[in-house]
């Protein structure tokens, strides 16, 4: 138990395929009949860490467009939310990303590395 009474949660086995990378850059995220622009906080080649006060729930299919640097080609592809925390974000893995754009986070993240 941690203070206060609240147990603290250690997680089990690391579920992501994919090494994780600051990235904050300004992106739209679309579902549920809703649009909005939103900051990440890090990416991969499979998924990212979407800011949001008011995430789309867990399960949720959404659009997603965004760019790696200021001046790079737009990545659009959908994705699933895997998981989301009121106040905080959403973990959304992408589900269709395209072999240039997965090329272009691959290259992204290896000169980050």
């Amino acid at each position: 138990m941690g203070e206060e009474g609240h147990e603290y949660v250690k997680p089990g086995i690391e579920k992501r395929q994919h090494r994780r990378f600051r990235l904050v850059t300004q992106l739209t995220c679309a579902a549920l009949d809703r649009e909005e622009l939103l900051l990440s906080r890090d990416v991969s080649v499979g998924g990212m860490f979407v800011t949001s006060k008011d995430p789309f729930p867990q399960d949720s299919e959404v659009a997603i467009a965004f760019r790696l640097r200021p001046k790079d080609s737009l990545i659009s592809c959908h994705g699933k939310v895997m998981y989301a925390i009121v106040g905080v974000g959403m973990g959304v893995m992408f589900t269709d990303l395209d072999e240039e754009s997965r090329q272009s986070l691959q290259k992204f993240v290896d000169a980050v590395d």
